[in-house]
């Protein structure tokens, strides 16, 4: 016994300071109730340190404890059986004890059985780093040990490799105890109790990426905060993680590579090429037949090598190890590791995983294989299915002149620019693709394609189409193959938009809905949600807003679940849900998703139709809500976003826009008239007496500004001819979320002609279409006209029922916060403001100026400013004016003007 050393008895004294893992070491404790506790995990998971401080927390009084450190030494049974046994009987110092060491394995067993059995305490034998003395012989002894001690026996096992000593049958009995990586990893808090002792600030940011750049992996975290302590930052450290010279890369070659056969060496450089492994893919990379068994094998072999599902289908190695492997083989032998990149690649393009056949192509530098493999897989058919990363990353690695070579990857690069809001260089592309398709001998499908992407960037560009257009598109339709879901689904779905648009909506509901069978045949979950949201938008145009809400609801959560919830989708999608609920008087709901939404949307994809959304219900909200300047920044966003983009008619909408708010805020007539002639809104809104008009929203728009003008300047006569127009065509396309403003107008303007029978039957009609669907903002919006007609239907009781009464009192209340929020946009200083106030409220100069803290000829001088500015010269009539203007509130002592 001369050389057994006796440092394995205790755990190693090089282990210093560790951070305490008090969540394990209460599991642990569980070992006192089981037979046999397993610690298994590759190198640097900490299996040492727990089983230290597990020992450590024993009571000597409770429980007798025996460590053993194994060696590959200790492979030899016999010499196996004597550290054993020593590390058993240490404290016994007669010489039975020590002729037991001669006994042999068998006979020692049953010595060392029948002895345990005699102890008056629980005995726990720990075994560490088992896999280096685990034979055939060991395990067959350890098995016996485990399954013939005493009661009072327990065993605590660590190891790299999986040990096989018939723990199946401990399992059946729950006698089995088995602490794996998913338990050894360091928590979010552990992480950050190692981190701090770097006496350096970290982010949490900082933290958590480290986190989930380890995996929690113990020593990587250890070795992070090391590079950390000697000054590197956390970021360098995150980045140069796997560089071949870190500390990372030579604790595994030197722990993990170095200590495996030459054969798995190879396997596991090799296999480590790809994220995801299967049986299959083994055999690719290493020409073998059995590459399932060799899976199992490497999975219990302690390589880092993990099964993804609980059905063992797929495995995948520890994110550091496969990129240190990768780094290896690369720089070891490059040739190689290329034939071996375009070999996975090949593979996964034949079995349609594009993104991870584009990922392997591209590292094995191989550029007509990026080509080829995107060209096979449809080129720019992958944007709409969901794939443009994918697209974006392949492209960026080709030299232009092999893109534009090849049509599809040429369209690609149209419809990619699309998406990213480069229309101009889209269209340039674009027309380069028309020349070569008039020189080039296309196939007729190839042609087609080229017109599909054509339509498309023409719909973004938001050129006007003829009803004519449209019906060419459907004969089109009619002409294509019928398995050609995504082609299909693309005209379709540019069709309906177009209806929608041109106001046909009794048509565009049906290839919506053809394009996302289309979509759903394909299995494009991406493209499908467009089409929800255009049909959303056909709903509201149609005034059915509760089923466009139902519809958007849908669509949140499948966005939620397959694209998050700060995509582009969902922030498209929150853009057209914030309109809804605005329409609502649901302000801050809306503003809420607007306020990451919009600026999200800046950044990425868009068109007319969201923009819109977005921007022109975020400016009306902020104007009702006291904040013209602000409400004015974000029409200048609007204009902005078109002619970045090329969007001329978000460009005619904004200003509409400004011109709408402008009345909604009681600016003088003769200020709205000039801004309304600067826009040519007159020429805008004669587009509704064509019957296709370039842009039908920007005709409907312009025509219900110019009916507000109208009636805001006593033309009351061309403000009903306008609205009979208006009206004539919402009754003939179904547009009901029209009919609602054009009912409002046409009231007001009725009873401004003594017509009061007539405007209370048509404000009931109005009241009738929007309170099914709480529709409460236009009459809001329009509170100059709606006020009067609210205030006789509220007063004629008897022939209100009581579902419309109580909508109107809420619209009232509705009106009245509007009311109390507004602000005259530029006229008023704040100090002109409250001084306006406190005159409405009947009180004199100097009350006033006591109110306020002001000498009465500040009060004075503040008055004959607020006269000029609205073109009065007396008291009574600044405040008839103003109340009439809604810049205060008549009637409503304690309410407050807000103005700027």
């Amino acid at each position: 016994m001369q050389d057994l050393i006796a440092a394995k008895f205790n755990p190693p004294m090089w282990m210093g300071d560790q951070i305490r893992r008090d969540q394990l070491l209460e599991r642990m404790h569980g070992s006192l109730t089981h037979r046999l506790t397993l610690v298994h995990a590759p190198a640097g998971y900490g299996k040492t340190s727990l089983l230290s401080q597990w020992r450590d927390s024993i009571d000597p009084a409770s429980a007798e404890v025996a460590w053993l450190t194994l060696e590959r030494d200790d492979r030899d049974l016999k010499r196996f059986v004597k550290y054993l046994l020593l590390a058993l009987r240490r404290d016994r110092k007669d010489e039975g004890a020590k002729a037991a060491l001669d006994l042999p394995p068998r006979a020692a067993l049953s010595a060392v059985i029948n002895e345990l059995a005699e102890r008056p305490l629980p005995v726990i034998l720990i075994l560490d780093d088992l896999h280096h003395a685990f034979s055939e012989s060991v395990g067959q002894f350890l098995e016996s040990l485990v399954r013939l001690a005493p009661p009072n026996c327990h065993f605590l096992f660590a190891s790299r490799d999986y040990p096989w000593i018939g723990q199946s049958i401990l399992a059946a009995e729950e006698q089995l105890l088995e602490i794996g990586p998913a338990e050894l990893r360091f928590s979010a808090v552990e992480t950050e109790c190692l981190l701090t002792r770097t006496d350096r600030s970290l982010e949490t940011l900082d933290i958590d990426t480290l986190l989930d750049r380890t995996e929690g992996w113990p020593i990587a975290v250890q070795l992070a905060s090391l590079s950390i302590k000697r000054g590197l930052g956390a970021e360098r450290v995150i980045d140069e993680y796997c560089g071949s010279s870190s500390d990372l890369a030579r604790y595994l070659s030197e722990q993990v590579l170095m200590t495996l056969p030459q054969e798995t060496r190879d396997i596991v450089a090799r296999t480590a090429l790809a994220d995801r492994l299967t049986g299959e893919m083994v055999d690719l990379l290493c020409d073998r037949q059995d590459g399932w068994m060799v899976l199992e094998r490497l999975e219990q072999q302690g390589v880092f090598l993990s099964p993804v599902s609980w059905d063992r289908r797929e495995y995948r190695y520890h994110q550091l190890f496969a990129e240190y492997l990768r780094d290896r083989f690369e720089r070891s032998d490059r040739a190689q590791f290329a034939a071996l990149q375009r070999r996975i690649a090949a593979w996964l393009a034949e079995r349609g995983e594009v993104a991870d056949a584009i990922n392997h192509a591209i590292l094995s530098g191989d550029d007509l294989l990026v080509a080829s493999i995107l060209e096979e897989a449809g080129g720019w058919r992958l944007i709409p299915q969901g794939l443009q990363g994918v697209v974006v990353q392949g492209l960026s690695r080709l030299p232009v002149q092999l893109i534009r070579s090849r049509p599809r990857l040429a369209l690609a690069q149209v419809y990619l620019q699309i998406k990213l809001g480069e229309l101009g260089a889209a269209r340039a592309e674009y027309d380069l693709i028309l020349v070569g398709a008039d020189e080039a001998e296309l196939s007729v499908d190839l042609r087609t394609e080229v017109r599909v992407v054509g339509d498309t960037l023409t719909d973004y560009e938001n050129q006007p189409v003829t009803f004519d257009d449209l019906l060419a598109r459907e004969a089109l339709l009619r002409k294509l193959p019928a398995n050609d879901h995504l082609v299909l689904a693309n005209i379709s779905e540019t069709l309906g938009a177009k209806y929608l648009e041109g106001g046909w909506l009794e048509r565009a509901l049906q290839p919506t809905l053809a394009a996302r069978d289309h979509y759903l045949a394909i299995g494009s979950r991406y493209s499908d949600l467009f089409t929800r949201f255009l049909e959303a938008r056909i709903k509201r145009a149609q005034g059915r807003s509760k089923d466009a809400a139902a519809i958007l609801h849908a669509a949140w959560s499948s966005i939620i679940e397959n694209f998050g919830d700060r995509s582009d989708l969902a922030a498209n999608c929150a853009a057209f849900q914030a309109e809804l609920l605005f329409e609502q008087d649901l302000v801050s709901e809306a503003r809420e998703l607007l306020a990451w939404a919009l600026p999200h949307m800046e950044q990425s994809d868009g068109w007319v139709d969201v923009y819109a959304a977005a921007y022109f219900t975020e400016a009306r909200a902020l104007a009702g809500e006291g904040a013209f300047e602000e409400a004015c920044d974000v029409i200048a966003r609007a204009r902005r976003v078109a002619a970045r983009r090329r969007l001329r008619q978000l460009e005619m909408l904004a200003d509409i826009c400004s011109i709408e708010l402008q009345i909604s805020q009681g600016a003088p007539p003769h200020a709205v008239l000039a801004a309304a002639a600067v826009i040519g809104l007159d020429p805008l809104a004669d587009m509704m007496r064509e019957e296709s008009p370039a842009y039908r929203p920007v005709a409907i728009a312009a025509s219900l500004c110019r009916t507000r003008l109208r009636l805001l300047i006593g033309e009351t006569e061309l403000a009903l001819e306008e609205l009979a127009m208006l009206r004539a065509y919402a009754e003939q396309h179904g547009a009901g979320r029209l009919l609602v403003d054009v009912n409002i107008l046409t009231a007001a303007s009725l009873r401004a002609r003594g017509d009061m029978a007539q405007a209370r039957i048509c404000f009931d009609e109005a009241v009738g279409i929007a309170m099914f669907q709480n529709i409460v903002r236009p009459f809001v919006e329009a509170r100059q006209f709606v006020q009067d007609c609210l205030d006789d239907a509220l007063g004629n009781d008897a022939q209100v029922d009581r579902f419309r009464a109580q909508f109107m009192k809420s619209l009232a209340r509705s009106l009245a916060v509007y009311r109390n929020n507004v602000t005259v946009l530029g006229v008023f200083s704040e100090a002109e403001a409250e001084v306006l106030l406190y005159l409405s409220l009947g009180h004199s100069n100097k009350e006033i100026a006591r109110l306020i803290g002001m000498s009465p000829d500040t009060v004075k001088y503040r008055l004959k400013s607020v006269f000029r500015k609205i073109g009065v010269s007396k008291r009574r009539d600044a405040v008839r004016i103003s109340a009439e203007r809604g810049l205060i509130p008549a009637g409503a002592p304690g309410a407050t003007v807000l103005s700027h």
